[in-house]
């Protein structure tokens, strides 16, 4: 009877902790285009993967997304296509490897959701639902920030910065940035500066990204890591196939398990993130939907 009790004790405690556990979501994002935010997308979920991290991308770059061209495999659906049936994101997600799938971009995203509050609700519920089977969602915002997109930016439990060491690139990540500590100071922002030709270029255009922030903004980004422009990533572009897995021993692949590395010991500092307000709470009072409808 005893050893019974403490069974069932011990079965309640596994349950109570499987329903707890959620993951992460992670939103990366770029103050302009051609500075490779997708395929970093592509290659940190890869690496996570190599970590034992489930993960899923969920294409948001409005119009221009192109995970599954990166990766190769044509979906049938795509997010905007599964919101509007009110398909299960479970069923839209194609698997790439046992610990990466993604769900495909598709057009209008910004103004379903002013269509029908009915969209973002369901958005918001498939989301919670697919976080509890994954370590970390990865949100492929597109280049700047949309109104509508900006809402989830700042919902995001930690937002990953790309830029490059180009004048350009810089000036419109320091906008970026601009938008989302002007609505929410205490972000956590994650820089990366890609394609660089050494480490110290890398350092040097953080800094001086920082070092604007925290005069003009009164805060700063993290840093995070620095890759390498690298003739192998090129190619595996070209050829559609992640840089992860066809040249796993590449530079860029190299220095992508670094970053993979210091991303998971940065979030070890937001394990309370599920004692705070949810993301779909989040993204709903940004959305100014707290208590209509009686949801």
């Amino acid at each position: 009877m005893v050893n019974d009790q403490a069974e069932k004790l011990r079965m309640r405690i596994s349950q109570e902790k499987d329903t707890s556990q959620t993951g992460l979501i992670i939103g990366v994002a770029s103050g302009k285009g051609g500075v490779g935010k997708s395929v970093f997308c592509v290659n940190f979920a890869l690496a996570l993967g190599e970590l034992n991290k489930k993960v899923l991308i969920i294409d948001l770059d409005v119009g221009m997304g192109n995970i599954e061209q990166l990766i190769d495999k044509n979906a049938r659906n795509n997010v905007v296509n599964a919101i509007k049936s009110k398909l299960p994101f479970q069923d839209v997600q194609m698997v790439v490897t046992p610990n990466l799938s993604f769900i495909a971009g598709g057009t209008g995203l910004s103004s379903l959701f002013h269509m029908n509050q009915n969209y973002l609700y369901f958005f918001l519920e498939q989301l919670d639902q697919m976080k509890r089977q994954f370590d970390f969602i990865l949100l492929d915002f597109g280049a700047g920030a949309s109104t509508d997109m900006l809402h989830f930016m700042l919902a995001v439990n930690r937002l990953i910065l790309i830029t490059t060491p180009e004048p350009p690139a810089m000036a419109d990540s320091y906008s970026l940035m601009k938008m989302v500590y002007a609505l929410k100071k205490d972000l956590e922002i994650s820089c990366v500066v890609n394609q660089i030709f050494n480490r110290r270029e890398g350092i040097d255009a953080w800094k001086r990204l920082s070092s604007v922030a925290d005069r003009f903004l009164g805060t700063s980004p993290t840093w995070l890591a620095s890759l390498p422009r690298d003739h192998d990533l090129l190619m595996s572009v070209r050829k559609q196939i992640p840089c992860m897995l066809s040249r796993p021993r590449a530079r860029y692949c190299i220095h992508m398990r670094l970053l993979a590395r210091s991303f998971l010991a940065q979030c070890m500092g937001q394990v309370s993130h599920r004692k705070t307000a949810t993301f779909t709470d989040k993204v709903r009072k940004y959305f100014g939907l707290l208590g209509r409808n009686g949801r």
